[in-house]
């Protein structure tokens, strides 16, 4: 069975016992079906891969014991920046996802005068929140151990 590997927002270290967030908990006990004692890697965006074994699962939520870390330089030498013109309904999540498994370092959301796409206040938030979530999901199926950085320029 393959381990399944989870993003950890806050900093991670040896020995700890914490809650998976609300999201990484429904994917590993409604959508694997995972139950205590299961082992998880895990990853912070510090290029450590955490290894560690569920303790709780249950409808209240999800905790995990992290058990070793070991160093895990999976990035590639060369520094990708990509500048993307806002495009139309899921296209520009795609290339989000897509360039994040090929190895982006730092995407820049662009507007330009032809750009069909108006995004402002609450609107570009949710979006950039949104992006996010696909970026950390891209990152965990492919095993880059750190998220691409977002430049908001406009």
């Amino acid at each position: 069975m393959r381990i399944p590997r989870i993003y950890h927002p806050a900093p991670l270290a040896v020995g700890t016992v914490l809650a998976l967030g609300e999201e990484a908990a429904h994917h590993v006990s409604r959508v694997l079906r995972m139950t205590v004692d299961a082992p998880i890697a895990l990853f912070d965006g510090s290029n450590h891969v955490f290894a560690a074994r569920l303790t709780r699962v249950d409808k209240k939520g999800v905790e995990a014991t992290v058990l070793a870390a070991q160093r895990e330089d999976r990035e590639s030498p060369l520094h990708l920046h990509l500048g993307q013109v806002m495009s139309r309904g899921e296209k520009m999540e795609f290339t989000i996802q897509k360039s994040i498994e090929l190895g982006v370092n730092v995407i820049t959301p662009l507007f330009s005068a032809r750009c069909g796409v108006k995004l402002e206040g609450e609107r570009l938030e949710k979006k950039l929140q949104q992006w996010r979530k696909i970026a950390i999901g891209a990152c965990e199926q492919c095993g880059r151990n750190r998220l691409a950085e977002r430049s908001a320029r406009r």
